[in-house]
């Protein structure tokens, strides 16, 4: 059995021409800012009356904050042999952007914005994969941009749906001061994607020695492991960035205590 991802405008669409039942998987402190209207959460005794509910085909909707997580529950459901389960994509993130009516682009950032496809005035709106404008200025080496999200209160430790933040991007366009910038406004040095790759892991693999310096000097951690065990030194891709790592390897045991 398989579910289906749904927009929050087919989802709307949804829940007002059918009867939908609406699990919300957030915990208490996250549906308190609000939730989509008869959303239940699975406790034992949902469950049980969903495994009773012979309509097989009644729809299901499922949503998370951001569409991720929700995904087993809908996984779950599927296997019950619910024929119609959907996972709201975005999450209820999306759902409150898609409600809020989006106004015409006034400044030239809203211009922006809509032009990559964001919601103007939404400054951490996600488009595929769960892109941020922060991440896309990043990604497309554009330091103005950079500055003016920032200044207007982007968070730099937004991630998408592989858990890259805008530090990842910025060194994958490769502008050490970039780096610097957003290293500057608070960026997790240490912040690890779905592979449990860090900025610093990624920068040593592709041979980018300024990058790696700068990472490192403002306090990356060159021992930080991804999940299949493998640290900066041991993705280093070329000898100077070895021979760096190396010496600074050497250098944090001969500081460390006995």
């Amino acid at each position: 059995m398989h579910y289906q991802d749904i927009s929050p405008a087919d989802a709307a669409t949804l829940l007002a021409s059918e009867e939908v039942i609406v699990f919300d998987t957030r915990d208490d402190a996250s549906r308190a800012p609000g939730e989509i209207t008869g959303a239940r959460t699975l406790t034992d005794v949902e469950l049980r009356q969903l495994i009773r509910n012979r309509r097989r085909e009644q729809p299901i909707l499922v949503y998370c904050q951001r569409g991720n997580s929700s995904r087993d529950l809908c996984e779950f459901i599927a296997g019950l042999g619910f024929t119609r389960v959907h996972n709201l994509a975005g999450g209820w993130q999306a759902w409150t952007e898609h409600q809020t009516p989006t106004p015409s682009p006034e400044t030239p950032l809203d211009v922006w914005m809509q032009a990559e496809g964001f919601t103007p005035g939404h400054l951490n709106s996600r488009i595929d994969n769960g892109m941020s404008p922060l991440m896309w200025a990043a990604l497309k080496g554009d330091p103005a941009r950079i500055r003016e999200l920032l200044a207007l209160g982007a968070d730099p430790n937004h991630v998408n749906d592989d858990h890259h933040n805008a530090l990842w991007f910025a060194c994958v366009h490769g502008d050490p001061d970039l780096v610097s910038l957003l290293i500057e406004a608070g960026a997790n040095l240490d912040n690890a994607n779905v592979n449990g790759a860090t900025c610093l892991v990624y920068a040593a693999s592709t041979g980018k020695l300024e990058i790696v310096e700068r990472l490192v000097r403002a306090g990356a951690d060159p021992g930080k492991e991804t999940s299949g065990g493998y640290n900066a030194l041991e993705s280093a891709s070329t000898l100077p960035v070895l021979k760096y790592l190396r010496g600074v390897m050497a250098d944090r045991r001969t500081l460390s205590p006995a």
